[in-house]
């Protein structure tokens, strides 16, 4: 489930948010000691108290540091800020409720500060170590079902894919085996088509890596990736325009899957284009922790009823087939795939990876 844009803008915060909780504790331990040295005097147990007080709010700012540099996503993020704020919400309502009903009772309660922010504080600290580890379990399970859900559409893919380039080449063969005089001319689609399967092949070996999580994602240079599938989706079509603008040495995580992503967006983008003067363009963009890629084209753009349903691994057949495979990878890539209509005309596809963490 997309968490709503204020809720992502929030989490995106959430690191500086805990360390304000840690902050505010550690104020009002400051306030509570002053106060207690100024009733009983300066001795061992407002000290200890103070010490336990900012024991907890060092608590809440390791936590802050921890979600700082942590590779959870705006999702988990946010899990865990709930957690965090549920705890301490939880554990101080309580703690308050029970000096309520003292104070109902006509009883004199002295401390209740002091048990506040050490119980708030505590759930708090409680509340944000449960929510990592929630987030954690939650993102392995959706490892799980996205790694299920791929062998299932790779299953299909390969099917697909390798059906179709044999039916090709076994239709030129018997075009072979009937013009013996003039065979020449259908060796080079044949020896084209022969090609095509074994880079398919050779995808399907990167791909079941990838999804049987034998190869992990690591710092991959796409720049290259994606000027070697221009010329390949070029050479396949010479009347389409290609425009690239792609910085070099553009690392991002990823495996060698990643051609894949590339050949089936080109594909899509050079199958399906229409235009009297069909263009491609393709661009890249950096951020502090991704890289955009982003594929458009002039062509017809994607149909309304093909669109609700274009990120399902289940596409058997279709305009979704590419954009699917695409969806797949990125999910074990930690990265996600936009579409959206190109203006005047045609569809745009974007791509956004992480990028390597700092060395």
């Amino acid at each position: 489930m997309d968490v709503p844009a204020w809720e992502r803008r929030l989490a995106g915060r959430a690191p500086a948010l805990i360390a304000v909780l840690g902050v505010a504790v550690a104020v009002v331990s400051l306030a509570n000691f002053v106060r207690d040295v100024a009733t009983v005097g300066f001795g061992i147990f407002p000290v200890v108290s103070l010490g336990t007080c900012l024991t907890l709010s060092a608590g809440l700012f390791a936590l802050s540091h921890w979600l700082a540099d942590s590779d959870l996503s705006a999702d988990d993020t946010w899990t865990v800020v709930q957690w965090c704020l549920g705890g301490m919400v939880g554990f101080g309502a309580l703690a308050a409720l029970t000096v309520g009903i003292r104070l109902a009772e006509g009883r004199t309660v002295d401390g209740a500060a002091l048990g506040l922010i050490t119980i708030g504080s505590g759930g708090g600290i409680g509340g944000g170590v449960a929510g990592i580890y929630f987030a954690r379990a939650n993102r392995a399970a959706r490892e799980a079902d996205h790694r299920r859900d791929a062998l299932v559409f790779l299953n299909s893919h390969l099917r697909h894919n390798v059906l179709n380039a044999t039916q090709v080449i076994q239709g030129y063969t018997t075009l072979l085996d009937e013009r013996t005089d003039e065979p020449v001319e259908y060796l080079e689609p044949i020896e084209r088509r022969s090609d095509a399967i074994a880079s398919l092949i050779d995808d399907m070996k990167q791909l079941a890596d990838l999804f049987a999580g034998e190869r992990a994602p690591a710092p991959t240079d796409i720049a290259t990736v994606i000027l070697r599938e221009v010329e390949n989706a070029h050479a396949a079509d010479e009347r389409v325009t290609f425009e690239v603008d792609v910085p070099p040495e553009l690392y991002v995580m990823a495996t060698g899957a990643v051609s894949a992503i590339f050949a089936n967006l080109l594909q899509n983008a050079v199958e399906h284009n229409d235009a009297a003067e069909p263009t491609v363009s393709v661009s890249a963009e950096r951020t502090r922790r991704t890289v955009s890629v982003r594929i458009a084209d002039n062509g017809p753009g994607i149909r309304d009823d093909v669109k609700e349903n274009l990120f399902d691994s289940a596409i058997e057949a279709g305009e979704g087939r590419g954009i699917a495979l695409v969806k797949t990878v990125m999910n074990h890539y930690g990265g996600d795939v936009s579409v959206r209509d190109n203006e005047p005309r045609g569809t745009e596809v974007v791509v956004e990876f992480r990028r390597p963490p700092p060395e």
